[in-house]
């Protein structure tokens, strides 16, 4: 998709040595970064490297304490977002920010709305206008007939929310449009039709701004590429001038040439065994039919399978988290049922779910609130918590784990995706599991963080400990499992030792 022909000297937008601190966190320093008219350009760097800062400062939703922002060659101040729409600069978050309980219609035209009068003076909200406009831009996305105008938002699945985004933003005559992550949600299916939208907004000249953790959209959309480590700039170049491993070491500072540290672990005996599990699927559309397997101490045991397939389903069922119907559990000899998820905690049955915003963490509280909060009985003393203990125990966590904030008391929610995602594991071990289910490990960061976690996995394995990996990224599973399970509609189709790894054998059984 990306246009050699594209002049990078006719610049739309430009930012010069921005600087943006938070209490404790230096977010952006000399920050600089230009957008040439029609360009797709990618902005990479690891979490926390202040990517979505700088966003939210050329959108307004942050205020720059030093530098310039231009414009076509204006300087401009940007306060509050209602500035940025006004420029004709709009973004679309990983996180839609549509009111979940008003239309289509409405949210794409909220707050300048078309009005006419009644009787010469009684404003009245233009419906017709609404939906002329509404049909031109769809029309120009190609996605005319697509989407109900007067659908909820709420009823909309995540990649037509992000369709009505970029409607959104068309109605402000957006000229810069900046997508956070986009594709972070969608199924591959879901990508390309974006992916689609995106084309034809670049032959009508629209210039972007692009973050992504994944490299292979890079190479595909993107003109140029501009990388910050720190909140600092690195280096831009066009997109044809560079590879994944130079963008790689420019993100983290060093080489990585060894993103899978596997470690060589010494296999025990089969501790868990599970045999026919069975669940008719009726209320969620998610059946298991008589799936059996076994897993070994100290091994990583994979499972993969397109979407649908039911690894996160039969985990859960593992946990107490969803009922199953018929099939029998056996861990270390004794048979289980746990009818929640406090019943396998205590059989020793951690689960790391692949939504930690949603079911792992409250983002809201401190790290070491998070840590602690399943496990604060065991801190007891005399009846109170003993927080020596519990400080000590925060301490060595986030130590082993290389979680990177300035203190144990840091706000959850002012953390990078990677180290969030640490947090969520150190919570995890906290709990003292006999078996780690990690799903989705390293959904959402970047290639540092995700380097970091496999070696906390593959440590942990190395201690004894048990670890089901289940995820969509198939270099992951070859890279860190021992054994690999494919699932496929709810049944097993295989299960695979590392000698017989290969791309071309587990999709064969997951299609």
């Amino acid at each position: 998709m990306g246009n050699e022909k594209i002049d990078f000297s006719d610049v739309i937008l430009k930012l010069e040595d921005i600087n943006k601190s938070f209490p404790g966190v230096k977010a952006l320093q000399h920050m600089q970064i230009e957008l040439a008219r029609g360009e797709m350009h990618a902005v990479c760097g690891e979490n926390g490297a202040g990517k979505s800062t700088m966003m939210k400062v050329i959108t307004g939703v942050h205020k720059a304490d030093s530098g310039s922002i231009y414009l076509n060659g204006e300087k401009v101040d940007i306060r509050e977002p209602n500035d940025a729409y006004g420029k004709g600069i709009a973004i679309i978050f990983q996180e839609t920010s549509l009111f979940k309980d008003l239309t289509v219609l409405e949210n794409m035209f909220m707050g300048h709305e078309p009005v006419t009068t009644v009787a010469g003076f009684i404003p009245n909200i233009n419906y017709g206008a609404m939906r002329k406009k509404a049909d031109e831009i769809f029309d120009f996305l190609g996605i005319a007939g697509q989407i109900d105008y007067d659908a909820k938002i709420d009823n909309l699945g995540v990649a037509s929310k992000q369709m009505v985004e970029i409607a959104k933003a068309l109605t402000y005559d957006a000229k810069v449009l900046i997508f956070d992550e986009p594709t972070a949600a969608l199924t591959n299916k879901e990508v390309r039709a974006l992916f689609r939208t995106i084309a034809r907004l670049k032959e009508q000249g629209m210039s972007m701004l692009y973050i992504s953790h994944r490299m292979e959209e890079i190479f595909e959309i993107a003109d140029r590429v501009t990388v910050i480590r720190d909140g600092s700039y690195v280096n831009t170049a066009p997109i044809g001038d560079v590879t994944e491993q130079q963008l790689i070491s420019w993100m983290v500072g060093r080489e990585m040439n060894d993103m899978y540290p596997k470690a060589e672990v010494t296999i025990g005996e089969t501790i868990l065994q599970v045999s026919n599990l069975c669940r008719s699927g009726e209320k969620d559309g998610f059946p298991l039919d008589h799936v059996s397997f076994d897993v070994r101490r100290g091994e990583i045991f994979g499972i993969a399978g397109l979407a649908g397939a039911g690894r996160t389903e039969m985990a859960e069922c593992l946990c107490g988290l969803r009922k199953y119907d018929s099939g029998d559990v056996t861990f270390e000899g004794r048979q289980l049922h746990a009818k929640n998820y406090r019943e396998a905690i205590n059989d020793g049955f951690i689960y790391v779910s692949e939504d930690r915003k949603k079911y792992g963490l409250v983002v809201a509280m401190s790290i070491e609130n998070n840590l602690t909060m399943s496990i604060l009985y065991r801190l007891l003393k005399n009846h109170f918590i003993d927080f020596e203990a519990e400080d000590k125990l925060v301490d060595k966590y986030m130590q082993d784990l290389r979680v990177k904030a300035p203190n144990r008391e840091f706000v959850v929610e002012n953390l990078s995706g990677g180290n969030q995602q640490k947090v969520l594991v150190a919570k995890a071990l906290c709990a003292e599991p006999k078996i780690l289910i990690l799903d989705e490990p390293t959904r959402g960061v970047d290639v540092g963080a995700k380097s970091e976690i496999h070696r906390i996995v593959s440590s942990l394995a190395k201690t004894g400990l048990t670890i089901i990996m289940i995820s969509s990224d198939m270099p992951e599973l070859l890279g860190m499992c021992d054994r690999l399970m494919v699932l496929k509609g709810g049944k097993k189709t295989g299960v695979l030792d590392r000698s017989e790894f290969s791309q071309e054998k587990v999709l064969k059984l997951a299609l």
